[in-house]
């Protein structure tokens, strides 16, 4: 897809691998945020971006925010890796809004991953160990034991059938795009 861009933010990979994934399926262009500003979006119609949930923000969201504001030609596609399980629909809301704006309607997509400690960095781990203890100190909660054991340990729960719903929506996006243009 010539007229599609990724664009993403990755701390310890999951991200990245999204990214990657999305691009091969989709046929387009990809960059990681660092290097944006080398990058012409003119050509682009749509910018997919993607950033993994620290703290409950979506790494690199202000790029969303910008573009929103330069480019309002532009259809926006976001997604976010987080540890929470692709299942947890109410988590994946919470992201959302937490980092789309109420007012603009931006198709978002949520993809577990997973918690690299190996590619952590120092304030990264430091948090992590806080949110072990505060999970430990809430023993009443239900699940909360579970948790606590899985944040103990590196793991990946990636998956490239996550994608699909996120390019069936570019697809279709594309295929109405050229309808509107033939006629």
């Amino acid at each position: 897809m010539e007229n599609v861009v990724v664009v993403y933010k990755s701390r310890t990979g999951f991200t990245d691998g999204y990214a990657h994934w999305i691009a091969e399926e989709l046929g387009c262009e990809i960059y990681p945020l660092e290097n944006v500003n080398l990058v012409n979006f003119s050509p682009f119609d749509m910018v997919i971006f993607g950033g993994g949930v620290r703290a409950g923000k979506i790494d690199g969201i202000h790029f969303i925010k910008k573009a929103l504001k330069s480019c309002p030609e532009k259809q926006l596609v976001v997604f976010a890796t987080g540890a929470a399980p692709q299942e947890d629909t109410e988590a994946a809301k919470r992201v959302q809004q937490g980092n789309i704006p109420a007012n603009v309607e931006i198709p978002f997509f949520y993809f577990q991953s997973g918690i690299n400690y190996e590619r952590m960095k120092g304030v990264d781990k430091l948090i992590m160990s806080v949110v072990r203890m505060i999970m430990r100190g809430m023993k009443e909660k239900e699940g909360s034991d579970q948790m606590v054991q899985a944040m103990k340990n590196s793991y990946d729960c990636s998956s490239r059938g996550y994608i699909q719903p996120l390019v069936s929506y570019v697809r279709n996006w594309e295929d109405s795009s050229l309808l509107l243009a033939d006629r």
